[in-house]
């Protein structure tokens, strides 16, 4: 594989993995372990700029907690020992990212909506201290909707005791952008509700994509509205 491939090619398989993929990140500056909590592929945003097929049905229905904690425990082991480099995908890994960066909770949905959200992010958090992973990060990488659920809420403070960091997406600044964008029927104030709570509380990043839509940028409204 091609340097290139190596930072472009994200894809959410790994060997017989079905929940847990390794991939190596710019940004991360590292190996980043993701978890998929969405197999199912369902999502309550539709954004525009998505790269995941939901027209296609996924043949793994829900998430087995028992096989998602398995891989990562593999997972783990392989990356600590050093011998996930010496896989075909990633031998032309630099020696500097050649490090465990992060677990990102993500996938191909929105992972705070998975049921067991608080009890996936407290089993994940004992792995990582029964790997001497005391370092490495968790990161939830959220559209930020349903942070004003209570489950979502536990699993947030259990992030807080773990190294834990949330990258949220905001693609707008007014109700009709967002609309077009993101293409969800929340209301866009109980979306900065969510996320300005939320950050009241811990350190957050937002993530923000902004695109031509038929070839037109974001006015300049949106862009002051931002």
């Amino acid at each position: 594989m091609t340097g290139k491939k190596l930072f472009t090619e994200h894809e959410r398989t790994f060997a017989r993995n079905k929940f847990v993929y390794p991939v190596v990140s710019r940004r991360s500056q590292g190996l980043s372990i993701g978890i998929n909590l969405n197999p199912d592929k369902v999502c309550n945003f539709d954004c525009i700029y998505c790269q995941v097929d939901r027209r296609s049905d996924s043949d793994i229905p829900f998430v087995e907690t028992d096989q998602l904690l398995t891989e990562l425990k593999e997972m783990f082991a392989f990356a600590k020992s050093g011998e996930i480099f010496e896989t075909e995908k990633f031998k032309t890994t630099p020696s500097h990212l050649r490090r465990i960066n992060d677990i990102a909770f993500s996938g191909d949905g929105e992972p705070t909506t998975f049921k067991n959200f608080p009890e996936i992010i407290k089993a994940c958090a004992e792995l990582k201290r029964e790997y001497q992973l005391d370092n490495v990060k968790m990161v939830l990488i959220t559209n930020a909707s349903v942070f004003d659920r209570l489950e979502v809420k536990r699993g947030l403070e259990i992030l807080d005791q773990n190294e834990g960091e949330i990258w949220a997406k905001l693609d707008a600044g007014t109700q009709e952008y967002f609309k077009i964008i993101d293409r969800s029927p929340m209301k866009f104030s109980r979306l900065l509700k969510n996320i300005t709570t939320v950050a009241q509380k811990r350190p957050i990043v937002i993530q923000s994509l902004f695109m031509n839509v038929n070839n037109e940028p974001p006015t300049q409204k949106e862009q002051e509205a931002y």
